[in-house]
């Protein structure tokens, strides 16, 4: 996974990339929140650990700017702080922060918090594959696109750039097309095969 860890002390940001990396994990590490938040306009991170205390833009102001990007993806906030006051943490969560480690950092819990965050971030990308799905009227079979409703052939061309082929399943060939060929007068051998 890729993450992003924001912290300027050198110590705790060293100790937790190398810590994640070990772990196998793809580290960018930055010595405060501009430079962090530099990084994340140029290439979003699913994961960012940040200090809350840090010169310049602080987390708290790093997660606010995150939270207020336009992105197709989520991204995990995990903050690291010393700060343990009931408004502190309301005030992170009210930003945007999805959870806090205290300091002195236990590397076991801050796996375990990134262990949390692939795993939320794994369903969303489920729910994105299962949103992107067609939604076919039963009676009609037009297949619901972007809020409006169009023809199957058109949505396939659309989405796939190709056209459709046409056949009928055996069932329908047997219960619909054979009966209707027959009433007109057309010879249906040789077409069970479709």
């Amino acid at each position: 996974m890729r993450i992003l860890v924001a912290d300027d002390d050198p110590v705790l940001r060293t100790m937790v990339a190398a810590g994640l990396t070990a772990s196998g994990h793809e580290i960018y590490a930055c010595s405060d929140g501009q430079e962090a938040w530099d990084a994340i306009k140029k290439d979003p991170f699913p994961i960012v650990v940040t200090d809350w205390l840090m010169p310049g833009i602080d987390g708290l102001q790093l997660t606010q700017l995150i939270r207020r990007m336009p992105r197709d993806a989520y991204c995990y906030i995990i903050m690291l702080t010393g700060m343990t006051k009931r408004d502190d943490f309301l005030t992170g969560v009210k930003a945007g922060v999805d959870a806090f480690l205290l300091k002195p950092l236990d590397g076991a819990v801050l796996e375990a918090q990134v262990g949390i965050a692939t795993r939320i971030l794994g369903l969303e990308a489920h729910a994105k594959r299962l949103e992107s799905l067609m939604t076919v009227c039963s009676y009609c079979k037009r297949v619901k696109n972007e809020g409006a409703w169009m023809p199957m052939e058109a949505y396939i061309a659309k989405k796939f750039r190709t056209l459709p082929s046409h056949t009928f399943c055996p069932d329908c060939f047997k219960v619909s097309v054979e009966p209707q060929m027959r009433e007109l007068g057309i010879s249906t051998e040789g077409m069970q095969g479709l």
